[in-house]
C-alpha cells in the first residue's frame, strides 16, 4: 500500500488534473463523526485519513480545487447484529463499539458536510447490502442491515431532501 497524500502527490505530477473530471477520495476508516477533528482512538490518532474533514481538504489542498472530489467509497463500519469484531475480524477491532445508529447518523453527516461544501460533487455509499462477514466483514458496513431495515436510508434520504 501506499499513502494515499504522496500518490496523489505523483498522480497530479504526472498531469493527472489534465485528464480527469473528478478527483477519487476513498473513506472507510471512520469510528467518528465526520465533523470530528480530533479523538481517533487508534494509533497515528493525527494522520489526516483518519478524519473526514482532514481528508477532503488534504486532496482539496493538493488538487488546488481545480476537480470536485468524488468518493469512490464511504462508510463506517459497524458489527452490531454481528458477532463480536474483535474475535471475527481482528482487523477491523477499531470498529467494535460504533452502533448501526452511529452509521446512519455520520453517513448522513457525511452527505450533508459533501452537499454543502462545494468540494464533493458525487458520494458513492460503501455499501448497500453486502452479506459476507468474516475477517472482512464487509456486510458491517451495508447499509440495509440483515433483518432488512436500512436506517442510514432515513438518514440519507433527509440530507437529500435538503434537510
Amino acid at each position: 500500500g501506499c499513502d494515499d497524500k504522496p500518490f496523489l502527490e505523483q498522480m497530479l505530477r504526472a498531469g493527472a488534473l489534465d485528464v480527469v473530471d473528478f478527483v477519487g477520495i476513498h473513506y472507510n476508516e471512520g469510528i467518528l463523526s465526520p465533523t470530528a477533528t480530533s479523538g481517533d482512538p487508534r494509533g497515528n490518532p493525527t494522520h489526516y485519513t483518519r478524519y473526514y474533514g482532514s481528508m477532503v481538504d488534504t486532496y482539496w489542498k493538493a488538487t488546488g480545487g481545480k476537480k470536485p472530489l468524488c468518493f469512490t467509497e464511504i462508510g463506517y463500519l459497524t458489527g452490531e447484529g454481528y458477532p463480536d469484531l474483535t474475535t471475527t475480524a481482528p482487523g477491523f477491532s477499531w470498529a467494535s463499539k460504533t452502533t448501526i445508529t452511529q452509521q446512519a447518523q455520520w453517513l448522513a453527516e457525511a452527505a450533508k458536510i459533501a452537499r454543502d461544501s462545494g468540494k464533493v460533487k458525487l458520494l458513492i455509499v460503501f455499501n448497500v447490502d453486502f452479506d459476507t462477514y468474516n475477517k472482512d466483514p464487509q456486510a458491517g458496513y451495508a447499509i440495509i442491515r440483515k433483518d432488512g431495515s436500512c436506517p442510514a436510508c432515513d438518514s440519507l434520504a433527509k440530507v437529500m431532501a435538503g434537510q
